[in-house]
């Protein structure tokens, strides 16, 4: 596993800013509303991934690769490794005889290295082992066809430049060559690669392009500048709408996390009451055109004894039967209360606050309701206090 830094204070850096852009988050979570938290969360990521695309970008137009040293010479002074990078042109003759000759001479070693080129969506989509099993088959194929013990393959599914960088650590080569078409084809390597190892390592760098049933041929510097400058422009452009419709997706999600958030339920019923609400009769008015206040408070209403017992302001009902009354409800108590009728059907759990509440009787007649809570054992026994009447008239 490769780490993404280069270096330790890179991943300094990284890990301030990281703690950096988690203030304003906790900050914005602890004191403002869920919707401000996901957009602070929004906006620095937004920045995050704003200035990673900037720098992917400018990696994709103009690859900024430090030339390393040569690696020094592994085994005796006659002795030579050569490291062939080929993948679709392995079948190609003009190759194959190439690396026949390398196979040939004395004290030459030769390893051909098979990328598999696995796309983004041969990633996602668990594509990854026939590309694999197809990069085997051409190696197979071209080490059948040289049939020397001194040559030997190996296939990878690494980034090429990568697995080039890490067969320099084990083969230590003395001479690279890549072999690629004029043009990049579907699951072959790019024309460009040739020029970024020339630019990476201090080795003799040859690049062999193919065109099928055609001799090698090695492009002049002219045509691998115009390699390094298109393919690079090309990679930055895909980058580029890649990261454009990651962007919308993310604000899109964004965008829907702040609206549910914002939202909250104006109406809190009892499953008893949704189940009215959902057996409604067709043809009855889905808008409530009638809105009525009242509130709970406690110890609110002096009885005749004297006394100030709980209370709700308004305790007798006016309905029509199958047609549904908003009820606005201010419990100013700190406990719950509820209006509660087993005869007509009714029962509405009150919550501390102001909320609103649908009462809906679905047969005529006069109910007596009670507060089903445990509250002013004298208010729940009286009319007019914590008890009164539902009337529900026909329509």
């Amino acid at each position: 596993m490769r780490s993404p830094f280069h270096s330790e204070p890179e991943a300094f850096r990284f890990l301030l800013v990281l703690i950096l852009a988690l203030v304003p988050i906790v900050l914005a979570a602890a004191l403002g509303p869920t919707w401000l938290a996901l957009v602070v969360l929004a906006v620095v990521l937004g920045g995050v991934a704003a200035r990673a695309a900037q720098l992917r970008m400018r990696k994709l137009r103009s690859p900024d690769l430090l030339v390393k040293m040569a690696p020094p010479h592994l085994g005796s002074a006659a002795e030579r490794r050569v490291l062939v990078v080929a993948n679709d042109t392995l079948s190609e003759e003009a190759l194959l005889c190439e690396v026949e000759r390398l196979g040939l001479a004395p004290r030459m070693h030769v390893l051909l290295l098979v990328p598999a080129v696995i796309t983004a969506a041969a990633r996602l989509t668990g594509a990854i082992d026939s590309l694999l099993d197809q990069a085997r088959a051409r190696m197979q194929a071209a080490l059948d066809r040289v049939g020397h013990d001194n040559v030997a393959g190996k296939v990878t599914g690494e980034d090429p430049l990568e697995a080039i960088e890490d067969t320099f650590a084990t083969f230590v080569p003395d001479e690279v060559i890549v072999a690629t078409r004029w043009e990049q084809t579907a699951g072959g390597l790019e024309p460009r690669l040739a020029g970024l190892v020339r630019e990476r390592f201090a080795v003799p760098v040859r690049h062999l392009v193919f065109e099928p049933g055609s001799a090698a041929h090695e492009p002049d510097e002219a045509t691998e500048a115009r390699y390094q400058r298109e393919f690079g422009a090309a990679a930055a452009r895909k980058f580029g709408l890649r990261a454009l419709a990651g962007a919308g997706i993310l604000a899109a999600l964004v965008m829907s996390l702040v609206a549910l958030a914002r939202t909250t339920p104006t109406n809190t019923t009892t499953p008893a009451a949704a189940n009215q609400a959902a057996a409604l009769p067709t043809g009855a008015p889905s808008a409530l055109t009638k809105v009525i206040e009242l509130k709970v408070i406690a110890s609110g209403k002096k009885g005749p004894d004297g006394k100030l017992h709980d209370d709700f302001t308004l305790t007798e009902f006016q309905v029509t039967v199958g047609q549904p009354l908003t009820l606005r409800i201010d419990n100013t108590d700190t406990v719950p209360h509820s209006i509660t009728s087993p005869e007509a059907g009714v029962s509405i759990i009150l919550s501390p606050g102001t909320h609103d509440y649908t009462l809906l009787v679905n047969q005529a007649g006069k109910f007596e309701w009670h507060c089903a809570f445990p509250c002013d054992p004298w208010s729940m026994a009286h009319v007019g206090y914590m008890r009164g009447f539902i009337t529900a008239t026909a329509a």
